[in-house]
């Protein structure tokens, strides 16, 4: 016969399993609507191709609001970008059971048809999805959740670094930054990146380790190709996020 489990024990067994359910119900913001952005007319007929980065919050109910541009491969076409993402909806982020607000990193690409398609003036995000992480690497709660300093070891980032493409292999070097909500830059160590011959785009990791000394707030996560600005993201940082008011600053 098994033995029953003593109460002395059971109270451990139950809180694991409690917090087990808890971090199962957590989950990301969930789009529910897509609008897809308006080619601006000047640069389909010029066949200009590239991308903007947006950035904002998908507050509690599920609204996007205060997107503005970080990176662009032309300025005709963020506010196309704009008026599309502030049409769509999600279902919000759930933490412990509860709606959330969360942060939002936005990439909107604008594309030809033809055979030049994909063929940009330079490297630039195409999208960028950040996590809270542990001290390895491995992501602890859903895209767009606030790191929990203290808690939170580090923050993972799954990038899509769109590229012209070129007939040949290369190298390109990719320097990454973490920006402060007081301006302070703080490198993110990344080794050179393999390109491989015709790529339109090539996804990198990035994992970077949380320092005790980084600041509550808004932060960005730049990325500097071949020494010219690719775009970036934003995450947030806090001891507590649910009691701490994120302002996105403005460019």
């Amino acid at each position: 016969m098994t033995p029953r489990p003593r109460a002395a024990t059971l109270a451990p067994l139950l809180l694991a399993a409690a917090v087990a359910t808890a971090a199962a119900a957590d989950r990301e913001a969930v789009r529910t609507k897509f609008v897809r952005a308006a080619y601006p007319e000047n640069l389909s007929k010029t066949q200009q191709q590239g991308n903007v980065l947006l950035v904002g919050r998908i507050d509690a109910r599920g609204r996007i609001t205060d997107l503005h541009a970080v990176a662009t491969s032309h300025r005709d076409f963020v506010t196309p970008a704009i008026e599309a993402v502030r049409q769509w909806e999600f279902k919000p982020a759930i933490r412990d059971g509860k709606p959330i607000e969360v942060f939002a990193n936005v990439g909107v690409r604008f594309r030809i048809s033809d055979e030049k398609r994909g063929d940009i003036p330079s490297p630039i995000l195409g999208d960028i999805a950040i996590s809270p992480a542990d001290a390895s690497g491995g992501k602890t709660a859903p895209e767009g959740f606030p790191l929990r300093r203290g808690l939170d070891g580090a923050l993972r980032a799954e990038v899509l670094l769109d590229v012209p493409p070129r007939p040949e292999t290369r190298t390109m070097t990719v320097r990454v930054e973490a920006i402060s909500p007081r301006g302070r830059h703080v490198p993110v160590f990344q080794p050179p990146v393999a390109v491989p011959a015709k790529a339109q785009e090539i996804r990198i990791p990035v994992v970077a380790r949380i320092g005790a000394d980084w600041e509550e707030g808004v932060w960005m996560l730049r990325f500097i190709v071949n020494g010219v600005s690719a775009g970036g993201g934003q995450f947030w940082l806090a001891a507590d996020p649910a009691h701490f008011s994120f302002v996105i600053p403005k460019s």
